[in-house]
């Protein structure tokens, strides 16, 4: 058979990957170029619709990734950082892949559009300083103010605004693919002020496909689909990467077409028979809220057999909401996958298992959890029991411990810890930061000696079984009266008070009055500032009754204000410790006709 040679159902086969592929992603790549150039890869929905598609074969991103890193090289920027600042879409693909051909580190990032961006584009500049910036043109007549912005010393980077041809790749203009170290500095989604750079190896990229590809499966059918910020680490490593190493095309769209309407998620899985999908807890909350039944009833997605949920605590009655909204439309409830990872690990720790029909959910004493003890309660019916949902079995050839994080000593399995792991996925360390690399990922548990080393992740979690069960942040954990309580849940009994009610974010506050902690809650109001003036003691009440009777602890003080106050990373978690920095500052958003709520 050719290389471009059908099988007799008229598809373009995938061929295992030869040693020569091994080296990078590069070269998985070319690898894909040279055997399966008319393959489909990638198509992308430029307008979140299935109306006008834009299709790339591998040859076609091969030649378009090409002629990025021979435009680099004449530009004389062989290796060195390369921050890639472009809107979603296959560019961005091209230039990720581009910018690693051609020997140098990619630095994945957004345009800066608007001030938060702005802000958090400019910060990482200042952290990894690259010698060249490649984005939209968009912003050349910009290029000195945001000069003038940074503050770190030395070379300001050049930038590139790439046209049209620069994607066309002149004959004999080829550059030959080189695996330089390290691959990429993935920016964790978190605060503006203090960027941290993650620095990742080709084995890491390597390593994190290999370990999914054992996950999920192989299936010759597989086709994906992602709006994920192509910046992110779910985004860039568990659906680009992935898709490529694994040889089956991916369906991509903007976040913000998916934001916007969430109904095109589902639109571009039932349009393009897609099997594979993932996304964030609140992507599953958004799409069983917001689609309506006439919009389901134009739904397929009978076909879907792997939806990941992660990059976030997954809530059991999100992950049941959504299995009874899309119900009719064929979904198979057995097809969710929660799991387990964070950008430091590459992205993949963990995940449900592949032979499990269904989401496993153990109903804990309530009490015993909040003192560390994971105990199934005795009623799980009843109001001590609480639903933790199980994040399945750690990737292959990694190990995760649960580790006291004060005395450093391994936990027997139903002890809460912070989670710590081991293996060929986690990272190399912080770019710049060798004091906070050696304590983050040169950890050592108490009376190990001098045997490995393993990441502590900052993420509390317990062993049940053999599966993994992840309760929270181990930064964001409120500890009132000796009790620990996870703000998520805390949350979820928020939004549940009031329909009302839709981003919340609870975090600790120490009161001047009785010197302790308090608790406090950050929310949004879905209405008008009329309709919040009508609404707001109604609000109060139910929400403080909901919380004192959930969690035997009165708020101490409730903010409710508009949307945009509660604030959230680029791959939608709540930023609790900014939100409770805007709260303590007096800088959160308020509705303008009525002053901040609050209770005593």
């Amino acid at each position: 058979m050719s290389r471009t040679e059908t099988d007799t159902k008229g598809r373009i086969p995938v061929r295992p990957l030869p040693p020569s592929a091994g080296s990078s992603l590069v070269h998985v790549l070319q690898h894909r170029a040279e055997e399966t150039p008319d393959r489909l890869a990638f198509r992308f929905l430029p307008d979140g619709t299935s109306d006008h598609l834009i299709d790339w074969t591998y040859g076609e991103l091969a030649a378009r990734a090409g002629a990025v890193a021979a435009h680099l090289h004449e530009r004389g920027l062989d290796g060195g950082r390369i921050v890639l600042a472009l809107d979603p879409g296959l560019d961005y693909v091209a230039g990720l892949f581009g910018i690693m051909q051609a020997g140098c580190t990619a630095v994945p990032c957004f345009p800066p559009f608007g001030r938060r961006a702005t802000a958090r584009f400019l910060s990482v500049l200042d952290d990894c300083a690259p010698r060249a910036v490649l984005t939209d043109p968009r912003f050349a007549g910009q290029v000195e103010q945001f000069h003038a912005q940074l503050t770190a010393a030395g070379e300001r980077p050049r930038w590139i605004f790439p046209e049209p041809d620069f994607y066309r790749l002149e004959p004999g203009g080829e550059v030959p693919s080189r695996a330089v170290e390290p691959a990429l500095i993935q920016y964790s989604s978190g605060s503006t002020g203090d960027p941290k750079g993650i620095v990742l190896t080709h084995e890491n990229l390597l390593s994190n496909c290999r370990v999914l590809d054992a996950h999920m499966g192989y299936e010759e059918d597989r086709v994906g689909c992602s709006w994920l910020p192509p910046y992110h680490d779910m985004g860039l490593m568990g659906t680009i990467m992935l898709a490529v190493h694994g040889g089956w095309p991916l369906v991509m769209m903007s976040p913000i077409h998916f934001v916007q309407d969430p109904y095109r998620w589902l639109k571009a899985i039932t349009d393009h028979k897609v099997t594979i999908s993932v996304g964030p807890n609140f992507a599953f909350d958004l799409c069983a809220q917001s689609i309506g039944d006439e919009e389901v009833a134009t739904l397929d997605l009978s076909r879907l057999r792997q939806v990941f949920c992660g990059s976030e605590p997954v809530s059991g009655n999100t992950m049941e909401r959504f299995r009874e909204r899309f119900a009719p439309a064929g979904f198979d409830a057995g097809s969710l996958i929660p799991c387990f990872g964070l950008a430091e690990a590459t992205l993949f720790v963990s995940g449900k298992p592949e032979a499990s029909d269904s989401i496993r959910t153990e109903w804990l004493d309530k009490d015993a959890l909040e003192h560390g003890h994971a105990r199934r309660a005795a009623d799980p019916d009843g109001a001590d029991a609480v639903g933790v949902v199980s994040c399945g079995v750690v990737a292959e050839n990694h190990e995760v411990l649960v580790v006291d994080p004060h005395t450093l000593a391994v936990l027997p399995q139903g002890e809460v810890g912070e989670i710590w792991v081991g293996g060929a996925n986690v990272a190399a360390g912080y770019l710049g930061r060798p004091e906070l690399s050696a304590s983050t990922f040169g950890a050592r548990p108490a009376g190990s000696g001098s045997g490995s080393s393993y990441l502590r992740t900052g993420d509390l979690g317990f062993f049940l079984d053999g599966e993994l069960f992840v309760t929270g942040r181990l930064k964001d954990l409120i500890v009132i009266s000796g009790r620990n309580l996870h703000p998520q849940d805390i949350e979820h009994s928020v939004l549940r008070a009031h329909e009302d009610l839709r981003r919340i974010a609870a975090f600790a506050v120490r009161s001047e009055a009785r010197d302790e902690e308090e608790v406090v809650l950050v929310a949004e109001f879905r209405g008008t500032a009329k309709e919040f003036a009508q609404r707001e003691k109604e609000l109060l009440e139910r929400v403080t009754a909901a919380v004192t009777e959930e969690h035997g602890v009165r708020p101490g003080r409730v903010y409710i204000g508009p949307p945009g106050t509660v604030l959230m990373t680029t791959s939608g978690k709540v930023r609790r410790r900014d939100t409770r920095k805007a709260y303590l500052e007096g800088t959160l958003k308020a509705f303008a006709a009525a002053a901040p709520a609050g209770v005593s």
